[in-house]
């Protein structure tokens, strides 16, 4: 099952340079999924995430629901699928209806509030680390990884950098 999603990430900034050039190119996406309720109800900025895409990379826009209806009638089986989640919590609230994916890869994520730094352009805090926990604990492999130059960074290294 969603044999062919090929990446996982969570990202922020979502479609971004570094999403289309580097990572749609290492793993050769011919589609990126957004899943982010917020943003499948907001036509306009849903239609500037297409926009960003380069030309022959087809985007979607999806709430949790959707993209969870979809996985569960076959729709990600084949392909060559980049999904993209903008936070933690959408990963472990997808998980939650009953989508597992073999991997998770956090991209970009800002320092606000109490976040600790755990690379260089990720920050996480506590809720953070407790919802990748879910995820492991449900067999995803979890690692922090900016670009696909960089070594990746296994999750039980970035949590003890938050001490948990």
């Amino acid at each position: 099952m969603l044999n062919g999603i090929k990446l996982v990430r969570v990202d922020f900034r979502l479609i971004h340079g570094q999403v289309v050039t580097k990572w749609s190119n290492t793993i050769t996406a011919k589609t990126i999924i957004v899943v982010n309720d917020e943003l499948s109800e907001d036509e306009f900025m849903a239609d500037i995430y297409v926009m960003a895409a380069p030309p022959g990379i087809k985007v979607e826009v999806l709430s949790i629901a959707a993209f969870t209806e979809q996985a569960k009638t076959g729709q990600y089986d084949k392909g060559s699928i980049l999904v993209l989640f903008k936070n933690i919590e959408d990963v472990r609230r997808t998980a939650e209806q009953g989508i597992s994916f073999k991997e998770v890869q956090i991209g970009g994520l800002g320092a606000a509030g109490s976040k600790t730094s755990v690379v260089k352009g990720i920050s996480i805090d506590r809720e953070d680390a407790d919802n990748l926990l879910y995820l492991k604990d449900r067999g995803t492999e979890v690692s922090f990884q900016v670009t696909p130059e960089e070594t990746k960074l296994p999750l039980d290294k970035a949590l003890k950098k938050l001490g948990v």
